[in-house]
């Protein structure tokens, strides 16, 4: 019997997206801590996408699935924050927790996290520069 850790849980989407902090914009790791029930209706669409036989498929279909879904279902203003700009990155944090299926979506360059890497060189205060 092993004893339990002590301390609050970490979801394992929130502990991948820490371990893979270079991928994801701060924006989104602020976001997902909040919204990891947004991430697990994402995974869930996904993966009944994955079951049908779909190789490749648009995150932000899936995205306006989910808006289309919840603003049937709630009532007077939703707990749904489904902002287009953290779509690539529940696409990517999606492929880290299903590597099986982590050709499902085509990935680019994103120019946010491009953008926060280079401040971050060029910020004499972060490890980073040094």
């Amino acid at each position: 019997m092993s004893a339990a850790i002590p301390g609050p849980a970490v979801h394992r989407p929130m502990l991948m997206a820490q371990q893979h902090a270079d991928q994801f914009t701060p924006r989104f790791l602020a976001y997902l801590p909040e919204n990891l029930h947004v991430y697990d209706a994402f995974e869930r669409e996904a993966m009944r996408i994955v079951r049908r036989g779909f190789q490749h498929y648009s995150a932000r279909t899936i995205i306006e699935v989910l808006r289309h879904n919840s603003a049937l279902a709630e009532h007077g203003g939703g707990q749904w924050k489904l902002n287009d700009w953290h779509t690539p990155y529940l696409a990517r944090l999606f492929a880290l927790l299903n590597p099986a299926s982590a050709e499902l979506f085509e990935f680019r360059v994103t120019k946010a996290v491009g953008r926060h890497r280079a401040a971050a060189a060029n910020d004499p205060t972060t490890e980073a520069a040094a």
